[in-house]
């Protein structure tokens, strides 16, 4: 949670949502920027669907939608095995990349799995050698070491740099589409890094 936040629920369920990669390849643009809002929209309206649902079936449940949220979602998201994250500091998700957008559902449910993997521990060491995202953001707002804090968290971006293209390029993106997680498929990418430390 970020600072002095409240939650009601301790425990969660989260959700990612794939952003076309039809529309994530014209970033920036317009059409990214659509893209992006119509994820949050989707997600949005699912988990509340989602949270009427449990509560329908006597849990107590707390939408939390992809954007305006009090929560790190991507820490959440990680946390749940839905990915890790990349030197951009964005999930890579093995099914879609990082292009993806996250949501959750906070419930007073107890025994929801919990997950426990270092299966994607090699995406961090991968992108220490890739740079992509590096190289090819317009603000140069991505550290190419993450800046480590004595609580054990990283930032992975200069927010105050990121934040003029963000703003005038239609949320930019440019990130997401040059990761090379966006542009090859995930199992080709650790196929050729396992072959590469061999």
């Amino acid at each position: 949670m970020f600072k002095d936040s409240i939650v009601l629920f301790k425990n969660a369920t989260v959700f990612i949502m794939e952003m076309k990669k039809s529309e994530i390849e014209q970033a920036p643009s317009k059409r990214t920027n659509k893209e992006a809002f119509r994820t949050y929209y989707e997600l949005g309206k699912s988990v509340n669907l989602i949270s009427e649902f449990m509560r329908k079936n006597g849990y107590n449940a707390q939408p939390i939608p992809a954007i305006g949220s009090n929560l790190n979602l991507s820490v959440m998201a990680r946390d749940a095995g839905l990915g890790e994250f990349g030197k951009h500091g964005l999930i890579i998700s093995k099914e879609f990349g990082p292009s993806v957008r996250i949501a959750a559902v906070l419930t007073d449910i107890e025994n929801l799995p919990y997950y426990v993997s270092d299966e994607e521990a090699w995406i961090k060491n991968f992108c220490d050698s890739c740079n992509a995202c590096v190289r090819k953001c317009p603000a140069k707002a991505i550290y190419e070491k993450p800046l480590l804090f004595e609580d054990g968290s990283e930032s992975h971006i200069d927010c105050k740099k990121c934040a003029l293209p963000f703003s005038k390029q239609y949320g930019c993106t440019v990130c997401i589409k040059e990761c090379t997680f966006f542009k090859n498929n995930y199992d080709k990418v650790k196929n050729s890094y396992d072959k590469r430390k061999m």
